[in-house]
């Protein structure tokens, strides 16, 4: 009798999975997508390494907050990361003069020590808690670009990079002013302004925040970043002095390119009481949160 049960059942579930290969009805309740990995150049080493897209997520977040940061801080950048990377196709790098600092766990937890764990369980937190979430403009990944602090308000992405999004555009970050990198000075000598050959340059046009549009340095013309990565400062909001013995002193403010959201600004903004959505929502106007 039990083996004609077996024999039964066995024939009814024989002809269910039938049916469902004709009809092309998956046999499990629920498909399993597959998981979206990145691809990442690790500059240390040389090493190209394939790991899990939320992961690298973690990685960022641990590379670029401290535990200290407010969770909703956290979750916005978590956004801001990911976004970069699908919209970069997942071919990324750790060196953040490339793309956007990226720490294994070997190396935050050598950098980091004690407060590793901590920081680690924020980072996976706010990696999974926002996993699959990016910012999207009218239907298009958005470029998410953050950086660390601003001269009081953010650039608009044309004043920087020469192109315009409608996204990217210059936004009151008065939470700045009160950061540590807010304010900066470096003295350039006489002796490394020679080294160029070019004299002393000269401001001529700057944005209403204080963002250098235009710097005329000999016979040629530098847009603010140019300079600050020509000249070693910490932005492109800076003023020139020129001192008797021909050096020349930059007073900076913020730290960064300026575009897009101020992390200082974010965590701000999080311990006033704003949500991460609506974080994202003031630093990325228009923009939409989307499930990819």
């Amino acid at each position: 009798m039990k083996r004609a049960k077996l024999l039964f059942f066995g024939a009814v579930a024989g002809i269910c999975l039938l049916l469902c290969f004709l009809l092309g009805v998956p046999w499990t309740e629920q498909e399993t997508q597959p998981e979206t990995t990145v691809t990442l150049s690790v500059s240390e080493t040389g090493q190209t390494l394939t790991l899990p897209l939320e992961e690298y997520v973690a990685g960022v977040l641990l590379a670029e907050l401290t535990p200290s940061h407010h969770p909703a801080c956290f979750r916005a950048l978590a956004v801001a990361v990911r976004t970069l990377a699908v919209k970069n196709q997942g071919v990324l790098s750790d060196d953040p003069g490339v793309f956007q600092g990226y720490w294994t766990a070997q190396t935050a937890s050598a950098k980091l020590g004690e407060a590793y764990p901590a920081a680690l369980e924020q980072a996976q937190a706010a990696a999974r808690d926002t996993a699959g979430l990016v910012l999207t403009y009218q239907g298009e990944l958005a470029l998410t670009t953050y950086f660390a602090c601003s001269s009081g308000a953010t650039c608009a992405s044309q004043w920087v990079w020469g192109g315009a999004l409608p996204y990217l555009v210059g936004v009151d970050s008065s939470w700045d002013t009160a950061s540590s990198d807010y304010c900066s000075q470096k003295v350039i000598s006489a002796q490394e302004l020679a080294q160029w050959g070019q004299g002393v340059p000269r401001i001529t046009a700057q944005a209403e925040n204080g963002y250098v549009l235009a710097l005329e340095w000999g016979e040629e013309t530098f847009t603010g970043e140019q300079a600050r990565q020509r000249l070693g400062l910490k932005s492109g909001c800076f003023t020139l002095e020129e001192g008797e013995n021909g050096n020349v002193t930059a007073t900076v403010y913020g730290y960064g390119h300026g575009v897009g959201m101020s992390v200082y600004g974010a965590n701000a903004m999080a311990k006033e009481g704003k949500g991460w959505e609506e974080i994202l929502a003031w630093y990325y106007p228009g923009c939409e949160i989307t499930k990819k």
